[in-house]
């Protein structure tokens, strides 16, 4: 059954064509992913199904009446506040653990994503349309979504670069590639064993077309040359014209039915060269070798006012080591990255080593100034070093029209080539990068990877991004319970380590927590509101409390 099909669509702003006759069904009840690379047109997609743009030409037919929509943009910023505040928005927002009285003007960008969200899957859309729904969410709140979409009876087109939440929810993909859009069925994994083979296929009929045109063309080119002999021979004295000219009408002849059968192939039949994918090439190299150790922390900790993120966090992190940081929002990753910069007091000692760079990509990139061009950005003294720089930016993705514009008109994902291209102008020896996916498109997201895993430094990593978690990381740094725990193994590995420890791990827990509490309720009994430290004492218990429900449930 269909909820609404896509006839022939084009859109076009001013000569560029966005949308290229787009065609495709799609059917009630299930999850599409669109995907392709950033201005491909995927969110001009969704504003065109939302309703807000017309198309150039083409239409949307929906079956029946039109359904009800739901459209979450993805950087959405004090439009329909007070939306947000319906009954109906407050039960997802407790599913996220979004404090009931928190401010949007004041939360956490993580927050802020789920109390949006919240309100957008409160109003029960028929038709739920999602645009980067994953950005700042960490993973207990991706799996919340996952869920609520998996048992969910609407209809979601999705735009996401996030290819774990992709594999988890999607049962078609669109993908938007050079205007066109092709429907693949199944998840992300499935869409690309099937595109790669089918470029393959491509390529193998383009090659094979290639060596028959080849072939014909010769036989042509030998055909021209007797031809030419012939035509030679008539203007020699002789008895003999008769026959050479009978020759070359005959070659020409055979030259023309041969070109004409060979043309009349390719216009029935001509195979394409297969597209390049868009891709960028980042090529960071770290130029120097320094001790085995690069960190070392000892006893650290760190709190703000009242509220403590970590404590007695104890680690080491060796040279050409990758380290993953894993732990939900607002445990205190960013914080741990400006503290290893120097930009954070901390309790402790902290230990970098001497002469060591560091480059740190942060999740917004506001470190760039604004106001000056690329070129100024990135200039350089010799004729030689500046085309070095620019055939690196163009290999990073960037045109020459890139070139002179200010820092200030890049979106988000080209402000992180930005910066990549400059850890690589400055050989850095260690990269922190804090959601570095978060802005870039699907394949600057496989093309970052494989690059990272030739970097020669050593890289730690804040990343909700499961898929690019899972390959870049040997190592964990695990926060939560109050501490950091290193842990040398994979992500899958920590994963399916913890789902076996999971029964014992919990009960040991459950134990530790009711003890504790015990000791406190003791003491608070034999203590009046008013007595010193019954304050303090109290909001033990309620912390407590709150660990051991959460160990129950």
């Amino acid at each position: 059954m269909l909820i609404g099909t896509l006839n022939q669509l084009i859109f076009t702003h001013g000569e560029t064509v966005i949308l290229d006759r787009v065609s495709a069904d799609i059917s009630a009840g299930a999850c599409v992913a669109v995907v392709g690379a950033n201005g491909a047109g995927k969110t001009t997609l969704l504003s065109l199904l939302a309703g807000e743009i017309t198309p150039t030409s083409g239409s949307i037919s929906w079956q029946g009446k039109a359904p009800s929509i739901t459209y979450f943009r993805q950087e959405q910023e004090n439009e329909g506040v007070a939306d947000w505040e319906q009954a109906e928005a407050h039960i997802y927002r407790r599913k996220w653990k979004v404090p009931e009285r928190a401010e949007y003007e004041s939360a956490s960008g993580g927050e802020r994503m789920k109390i949006r969200l919240s309100a957008a899957l409160a109003e029960k859309s028929e038709l739920v349309l999602l645009d980067e729904p994953t950005n700042h969410l960490d993973v207990e709140s991706l799996e919340e979504l996952i869920h609520m979409i998996n048992k969910g009876t609407d209809t979601y087109l999705i735009v996401s670069h996030d290819r774990y939440f992709i594999d988890r929810t999607a049962d078609f993909i669109f993908e938007i590639e050079y205007g066109k859009l092709t429907v693949y069925k199944g998840n992300y994994t499935d869409y690309r064993e099937k595109k790669e083979s089918e470029r393959d296929i491509q390529q193998k009929h383009f090659e094979q077309q290639q060596r028959k045109i080849a072939k014909v063309e010769s036989q042509m080119e030998e055909l021209g040359a007797w031809s030419e002999k012939a035509h030679a021979e008539l203007t020699k004295k002789g008895g003999t014209k008769e026959y050479f000219r009978m020759k070359a009408k005959k070659r020409d002849v055979q030259i023309r039915s041969k070109r004409k059968r060979l043309e009349g192939e390719l216009e029935k039949h001509r195979i394409e060269k297969p597209e390049d994918e868009v891709a960028v090439s980042f090529g960071v190299k770290s130029q120097k070798k320094k001790g085995k150790r690069v960190l070392e922390l000892k006893n650290v900790g760190k709190k703000f006012e009242a509220h403590e993120l970590f404590s007695s966090a104890s680690f080491t992190v060796q040279a050409g080591e990758r380290i993953g940081l894993v732990g939900p929002n607002g445990s205190g990753k960013s914080t741990m990255f400006r503290m290893m910069l120097g930009e954070e007091s901390y309790d402790g000692d902290l230990w970098t080593t001497n002469g060591m760079t560091i480059g740190y990509l942060s999740q917004t990139v506001l470190d760039l100034p604004e106001d000056i061009t690329m070129a100024d950005y990135f200039y350089a003294d010799t004729f030689h070093e500046q085309g070095l720089i620019r055939t690196n930016l163009t290999n990073l993705g960037f045109s020459k029209k890139h070139w002179e514009l200010p820092l200030s008109a890049l979106s988000q994902g080209e402000r992180v080539k930005v910066k990549l291209m400059q850890f690589i102008l400055e050989g850095t020896d260690v990269l922190l990068l804090d959601e570095p996916t978060n802005h870039l498109d699907l394949p600057s997201r496989e093309e970052l990877e494989k690059t990272l895993q030739t970097f020669p430094g050593t890289l730690l990593f804040a990343s909700h991004d499961r898929y690019f978690t899972e390959r870049m990381a040997n190592g964990l740094l695990l926060f939560g319970d109050g501490t950091i725990r290193k842990v040398p193994m994979t992500y899958a590995e920590w994963q399916e380590r913890k789902t076996v420890l999971q029964p014992e791990k919990r009960e040991e827990e459950r134990l530790r927590l009711e003890t504790e509490l015990q000791a406190v309720l003791g003491k608070l009994s034999m203590m009046k509101p008013t007595d010193k430290g019954y304050a303090e004492l109290d909001k033990a218990f309620l912390k407590l409390s709150a660990q051991l429900r959460k160990n129950k449930e």
